[in-house]
């Protein structure tokens, strides 16, 4: 992990950053969303449907990782949250989906040439109850935001137990303004 004490881009931005509803292009420059609905095909002898979000690709996989699946149990937290703070996983992919709640909010953003977020491109969206995401690897992102109730979120990740597991970054202050 880097210093959780580092600031980047200097002091708090006097604009909100507004939250917008996810849709599948406007999450793809930071990965992907992962929901059901008519996509998918049928498996199980026809009793389910599948659904195929992502196929990780060797370069995904940090060699001496383990896959390391979790239960996260988050708080609600207000929608007008201030977020101080980015961190990403730069060896691998993560899935967070949601197994109960209300929904979520993904603040989430690009890394510039010398690896810092690029705060231009900070975005925020809101995800429904039915919907996740995978984020890229290395993309710099909030930590999970339950919105309207508390909430579990199945999580997962490659890891190897070292700090390269995850960065954490303190940014300007930002608040949230729900609605886009």
């Amino acid at each position: 992990m880097t210093s959780g004490h580092q600031i980047a881009h200097g002091l708090a931005s006097p604009r909100p950053l507004r939250v917008a509803p996810v849709t599948k292009a406007a999450f793809e420059p930071f990965g992907w969303l992962v929901e059901t609905g008519e996509a998918g095909r049928d498996a199980n002898n026809g009793t389910a449907r599948r659904h195929d979000i992502h196929a990780h690709a060797a370069a995904d996989v940090r060699p001496g990782s383990r896959f390391v699946t979790s239960i996260f149990e988050a708080r609600e937290q207000p929608p007008t949250t201030a977020i101080a703070m980015l961190e990403r996983h730069v060896n691998s992919v993560q899935l967070i989906m949601p197994l109960s709640g209300a929904g979520h909010m993904v603040s989430v953003s690009q890394s510039n040439a010398d690896g810092t977020p690029d705060l231009s491109t900070l975005t925020a969206f809101s995800f429904s109850a039915a919907q996740g995401m995978i984020y890229r690897r290395g993309l710099w992102h909030h930590p999970i935001m339950a919105t309207g109730a508390d909430a579990r979120f199945l999580v997962q990740s490659w890891q190897d137990g070292s700090a390269a597991d995850c960065e954490i970054l303190a940014i300007a202050t930002r608040t949230l303004a729900p609605g886009a």
